[in-house]
């Protein structure tokens, strides 16, 4: 215990001879990165923190009390791992709404390219590795299962100004990805494109909300249950150039049951979670 307690202090002085904030993506076109340092992620009603420190050839993970800034307990990965971006306004993810486990991930090739993705889950109260997946190609963290039972990945198809993608699941007690996508239940597609802007999660970390912006055409509201393993894209009726598009941002209110668009903090949009219809704010 000494010796890790060591070592992460270690880390600190590295962290701090760094430029600050240690925030970052990895620079591709096709997925948000992920975050070392920063503020991590921090479950809705936790009082811990969850942050990655890399050094050069491994990564600290770490516990630390919100209010007291105590580090808790860590563990030290061999090689580069990050806290999952899972939208382009910095949220993240990784970390399952019954607070049991964290995923974190490593960075992955460009759609095309030869190259692995992997990801590893582990135990929030001791930091037990529960499982490391590697799988071929490009792929990206998108959400986990309130239970942590599963976790749904984003498989990217291909890059350039219009990526296309495909959510998938992968059972974490095997590691084996399941062999269908999760696909649009109004429209049954299979691929989506466009950037994820921003996201809103439910209280019970169950129903993830992420804004899609487009190149072309209005954003939409890709509405995945993770408990169920059911997903909805909703159009928003929002007439928006794509930057515009990429500055939305989600609210949930009225106890979850009412998704609001806001742009520069006034709504212009919202969408009941319960019917999934979208309407313009006047």
């Amino acid at each position: 215990m000494k010796k890790a307690i060591a070592s992460f202090a270690t880390v600190l002085a590295v962290v701090a001879a760094i430029a600050a904030g240690g925030a970052g993506a990895n620079g591709s076109p096709y997925s948000p990165g992920l975050v070392q340092g920063w503020d991590g992620v921090r479950g809705s009603s936790a009082d811990v923190r969850y942050v990655t420190l890399g050094t050069q050839r491994s990564t600290v993970v770490a516990a630390i009390h919100v209010r007291t800034g105590r580090v808790l307990r860590n563990r030290i990965l061999r090689g580069v791992w990050g806290i999952p971006i899972v939208a382009y306004d910095g949220t993240t993810g990784g970390l399952s709404g019954d607070g049991t486990t964290l995923v974190v991930a490593g960075y992955g090739p460009l759609p095309g390219q030869p190259g692995t993705t992997r990801f590893t889950a582990l135990a929030t109260k001791t930091f037990r590795k529960i499982r490391t997946i590697e799988l071929p190609g490009a792929w990206s963290f998108d959400a986990i299962s309130p239970d942590a039972a599963r976790l749904y990945l984003v498989e990217h198809v291909s890059a350039g100004a219009s990526p296309s993608y495909r959510v998938r699941v992968l059972d974490l007690a095997s590691g084996r990805l399941r062999p269908r996508a999760v696909v649009d239940r109004l429209a049954s597609k299979v691929t989506m494109g466009g950037q994820p802007a921003t996201r809103a999660t439910s209280s019970e970390g169950r129903w993830e909300y992420t804004l899609y912006a487009r190149s072309a055409g209005v954003p939409f509201i890709h509405a995945l249950d993770t408990a169920r393993m059911l997903a909805y894209c909703i159009d928003l009726p929002l007439t928006l150039d794509p930057q515009a598009q990429m500055e939305l941002r989600l609210r949930l209110r009225d106890r979850g049951r009412e998704l609001v668009v806001r742009q520069a903090g006034e709504p212009v949009a919202t969408m009941s979670t319960e019917s999934f219809v979208a309407r313009a704010e006047n």
